[in-house]
């Protein structure tokens, strides 16, 4: 039983890459942490919160790299973007982004790829119930610093940030982490097929 629980499997990019030096590792985080900005810039500017494939590239970032590699590449990614770099939704970057009143959800991303990376390494990505499940999770945890950082930036009541920040979402959002289960799932499959 101890066993069990200690068990990790290797995540979906260690198949493609070996992982092994610190280069390639820095390489693999850098290129998430692009590819991340890039899926911040496919949004739809809304206040105070605005709609964009950040989490669901969140989720896909911790299940291909793992906790560590996941949550690492998020927190380049949110350096990068207080660089000034268009790496946030809109094409906003520098370091206000990172105290505006959306900036809660910006923190719990790398909270959520840890989540994510550490149900993949424990092969759960490769369940599809189990996968949902553990991505759901993930992707709340995102909404529970976002909620709570309105909370505090405007003053207002728990059920008031919920009504800005988090119930316009629910729907759309919900898509993402059960895409993010199918691609996960999907690859897994795939790649079981092919070294039959």
């Amino acid at each position: 039983m101890k066993q069990q629980l200690t068990t990790y499997y290797p995540t979906f990019i260690n198949t493609l890459f070996n992982l092994s030096s610190w280069q390639r590792k820095l390489c693999a985080t850098t290129s998430a942490a692009l590819l991340l900005g890039l899926a911040a810039n496919i949004s739809i500017p809304t206040y105070p919160v605005p709609f964009s494939l950040q989490s669901l590239g969140v989720l896909l970032i911790g299940a291909c790299l793992g906790r560590k590699l996941g949550a690492l590449a998020i927190l380049q990614y949110l350096f990068l973007g207080a660089l000034g770099l268009p790496m946030f939704a809109n094409g906003s970057g520098g370091f206000m982004a990172l105290i505006s009143p959306s900036a809660g959800y910006l923190y719990g991303y790398a909270f959520s790829a840890y989540i994510a990376g550490f149900a993949a390494e424990k092969g759960y990505d490769r369940r599809f119930l189990l996968g949902l499940i553990a991505f759901a999770c993930a992707h709340q945890l995102i909404f529970v610093f976002g909620v709570a950082y309105l909370m505090g930036y405007f003053h207002i009541s728990l059920s008031e940030a919920l009504q800005v920040g988090y119930l316009p979402f629910v729907g759309v959002d919900a898509l993402k982490f059960i895409i993010a289960t199918c691609v996960m799932f999907s690859l897994w499959r795939y790649h079981a097929k092919k070294h039959q």
